[in-house]
């Protein structure tokens, strides 16, 4: 059947699309995020260049467990957000680090960082 103005643009009605058994499928992969996120928390807590985890600045970024809130850490589907409180030093060493640590944890999604403030408390600092 030749198509029409009025027939939709591809393969004719009458002919399936093929199965290819020996192609590749990929598949999503299934994810708990919600027992994902303690074991991230734990994670981006053992980089040294961590002080703690953040809210953010309206204190939004968290995980609501039975009982309890993680702070600092949400998980979807497609991505993953972490915000800390840094130690001062260089911004790319706290990067790494965290990247190093939550990466294995949650494979092919992207780690979205955020520093919220640095940790200064072991610094003297000089006032006039």
């Amino acid at each position: 059947m030749p198509p029409t103005a009025e027939s939709p643009p591809g393969p004719p009605v009458d002919v399936a699309p093929r199965f290819d058994p020996a192609g590749s499928v990929t598949a999503p992969v299934a994810r708990d995020t919600d027992a994902l996120a303690e074991p991230v928390a734990a994670a981006v807590l053992a980089c040294p260049a961590v002080s703690r985890l953040s809210a953010g600045p309206f204190g939004t970024v968290g995980t609501y467990l039975p009982g309890r809130r993680v702070t600092g850490v949400q998980i979807t589907a497609t991505e993953v957000t972490v915000r800390v409180v840094g130690h001062p030093g260089p911004l790319r060493t706290l990067e790494a680090q965290i990247r190093a640590a939550v990466t294995p944890l949650v494979p092919g999604l992207p780690v979205h960082i955020g520093l919220d403030d640095l940790d200064t408390g072991d610094l003297e600092v000089d006032r006039p």
